[in-house]
């Protein structure tokens, strides 16, 4: 096995982990001291593969180490599944596009609020990423709302056109979610000039008032 296949085969299994976690986690009111255990040993593992990888000085690495000082143990696990999704992708193809994350749509207020406390502290990356996570799975809610079928690996942009091809929503909707699935990629690929505060809060704002409404 090459030195590149066995580091996506790591990063695949600290990815499903992680994963598994948080589906785990929404049946439980609380974590367990096995619970937080589990996740520290995850971050940990999470770290030497980007730093063995990225390096420590790297955008993966103070991303995903910065994301654990937000006071939320879900979004803890949220943001650097996100991360590493994002690691992965960039060793597959040299960019950062799609990352995927077993949310429930009950999770989806909360998240957003979460993302909002992020923004006012200060992080507006990380609420944008959250933020671009809510848009995706709201889509693909939209989808199976409306039985349109799509397969299990789709990048948003694509279920974007995908529902207004199926007549789900007008090109002025799907213009206005394109844009703020543009806003998200640019947090995900580490593009954080190309937006701003304000940006962000009219993101969460429309997700709010408007995407979780169609």
């Amino acid at each position: 096995m090459s030195t590149r296949t066995s580091i996506l085969k790591r990063f695949d299994e600290l990815i499903e982990f992680g994963k598994a976690w948080l589906k785990n986690m929404q049946a439980k009111a609380s974590l367990n001291t096995e619970d937080r255990a589990k996740k520290r040993r995850w971050k940990t593992s999470c770290l030497h593969i980007l730093e063995r990888t990225f390096g420590i000085k790297s955008t993966y690495y103070t991303n995903f180490s910065g994301g654990f000082r937000f006071p939320n143990q879900m979004v803890h696990v949220i943001y650097g599944t996100e991360i590493m999704e994002g690691a992965k992708e960039e060793i597959e193809k040299g960019f950062l596009y799609r990352i995927e994350h077993l949310i429930s749509a009950d999770f989806f207020d909360s998240i957003i609020e979460q993302a909002e406390y992020l923004l006012k502290s200060g992080f507006k990356d990380a609420a944008a990423i959250l933020g671009r996570v809510v848009i995706e799975n709201s889509l693909k809610d939209i989808a199976r709302r409306e039985n349109v079928t799509f397969p299990d690996k789709i990048k948003p942009s694509t279920l974007n056109e995908l529902l207004r091809k199926n007549g789900v929503y007008a090109i002025n909707v799907w213009r206005t979610v394109q844009a703020q699935i543009d806003l998200g990629n640019f947090a995900a690929h580490g593009y954080f000039d190309k937006y701003d505060d304000k940006s962000v809060g009219n993101m969460l704002t429309w997700i709010r008032e408007t995407l979780l409404n169609l």
